[in-house]
């Protein structure tokens, strides 16, 4: 065996050695193990709380209410909706409605009542309407205990409730309705569909 044909053969021992020592010190195996450490683990989602400030004679809290109804029907648990009082000076039966839902609130049926103002808004909010008439009505209804829902509808705590988050409201830069906040932080501008909407809150959702 000539000098060049040890030359040969020395460099590929050599390089055989090299790729060895390669192998078992993990370089090779580096690509994969990057790849899995870099793929997104399983998103969990958490609790958001969707905390809502309008008034039940605002034509667009109406149109707003569905939607809202229906993300905490789609995400259960995993939305807390929070609805708050803040009527408007310029709907002169806005804060007795709101002292109606409160009333209701207090035999467990908000959302009846909170539902029934909407969805028959256009029949009471006008201003020369005699508005207490239908809240009276609504409640029947819903079957309220009536003795209860009159002393409650004009009480005191009630009207210092409604009072209570209407500022409550405004400290918190409030000035139209509805405006939404999600997990304490306001929405700029209102989703314009219900896909934003879903959107915005699974955003909060899945935030870390």
């Amino acid at each position: 065996m000539n000098k060049l044909s040890n030359q040969i053969i020395a460099f590929f021992v050599v390089i055989g050695i090299v790729v060895a020592a390669l192998y078992f010190s993990g370089v090779f195996n580096a690509s994969t193990e990057s790849s899995t450490d870099s793929e997104p683990s399983e998103r969990t989602a958490r609790t958001v709380e969707i905390l809502v400030y309008s008034d039940y004679s605002c034509p667009s809290c109406k149109m707003y209410n569905p939607l809202t109804l229906q993300i905490d029907q789609e995400y259960g648990d995993l939305v807390n909706v929070v609805h708050r009082h803040f009527p408007l000076e310029s709907f002169p039966n806005s804060r007795l409605a709101h002292q109606a839902a409160e009333a209701a609130r207090q035999q467990d049926k908000f959302y009846d009542m909170h539902n029934a103002l909407y969805d028959l808004q256009a029949e009471w909010a006008p201003g020369h309407v005699n508005a207490r008439e239908y809240f009276i009505r609504f409640a029947e209804e819903i079957g309220l205990d009536m003795d209860q829902f009159l002393t409650d509808l004009d009480s005191e705590e009630t009207q210092n409730t409604v009072e209570t988050q209407r500022q409550e409201g405004i400290r918190r830069t409030v000035n139209a309705t509805p405006t939404l906040f999600i997990d304490g932080h306001k929405l700029r501008q209102n989703p314009q569909s219900y896909e934003q909407y879903k959107s915005i809150v699974e955003l909060y959702m899945y935030r870390n």
